[in-house]
Formats: C-alpha cells, structure tokens, sequence
C-alpha cells in the first residue's frame, strides 16, 4: 500500500515535469544576488530550478555546470513554455524592473491560474499593483530596508 503510494506520487510528479527525486520545479526570473540565493534556496530544499536571464554568461555558467537555464525575457509567454511554467510549482520574479516584474506577474498568472507566484519591487506601491497583477507574495524593497535599519538602530542602542 505504501509503495503504491510512493509510485503514484512519483508518477504525478513526472507527469508534472518533476524530475525524479525532486520535491518539485521551481522558475527563478533573474539571477542577480536576489534570485541567486533563492534559486540555490530552492535547488538546496531538492527543486529542480530553471533560470530565466538575459544575460547570456548567467545562462551559460549554469548550463555548464548542468544546472536549468534559459536565455530570454520573462515577458514573452514562449519563454515561460520554454522554462516549464506549466508544470512548475513556482515563479520567482527576482529582476530589479518593477514594470516588467508587474507585467510578467499579470502574464504568468494568465497562463497559470494556480501558480504560486513571489515577485520583487521597490516601492510598497509597486508591490500592490504586483498583487492585484498576480503575485501571491511581494517582497518589497523599501519596507525590507526599512526594517533592516530599525533592526540596526536597536543593536546600536542596545550597546550604548
């Protein structure tokens, strides 16, 4: 009974487009410093990760070291088929271009109604319109920083 399970687990996993032994796919939207440590987050917790950049020396340093990546912009919806979006378990949207993070949230939550979807921006403002665009999760930018500097204030007044 309990290897039936694990077969039929399995087996919807590969239906999925999971490899085997992988807890799931994951598309991480470029790999600067942010998306790079979710990316390796995501490989570390056993996703199988697939990279989307426009810079072709990200692209290729991971296909060298055969890990998923694909060239091209995150907007066009042949990209996201190309990386898998419709067996992936997630989108991260880790590029710096608030417009083009909304827009691609509002793109792949019309191609996959389900998607968990994280993206980035700057500005708390930018970071609703990612939510209504899409995104069931937003970190923005100037509220980690803000709670960043409130966390150093107190360290630093901690010692005085």
């Amino acid at each position: 009974m309990i290897q039936t399970a694990l077969e039929e687990t399995k087996r919807v996993k590969e239906a999925k487009g999971h490899q085997a032994g992988t807890q799931g796919s994951a598309i991480v939207a470029g790999y600067g410093p942010a998306g790079r440590i979710v990316g390796e987050h995501l490989e570390a917790s056993g996703y199988a990760v697939t990279v989307v950049d426009t810079n072709p020396d990200t692209v290729l340093m991971r296909l060298e070291r055969n890990k998923g990546a694909k060239f091209g912009n995150i907007l066009d919806e042949g990209v996201l088929r190309n990386a898998g979006i419709m067996e992936a378990d997630v989108l991260v949207i880790a590029i710096p271009d608030e417009g083009d993070a909304i827009e691609a949230c509002r793109i792949a939550r019309k191609m996959r109604g389900d998607l968990k979807i994280v993206a980035r921006t700057n500005f708390l403002s930018r970071g609703l319109m990612a939510g209504e665009a899409g995104a069931n999760e937003v970190v923005v930018e100037e509220v980690v920083t803000a709670e960043a500097m409130r966390d150093a204030v107190n360290r630093l007044m901690d010692r005085a």
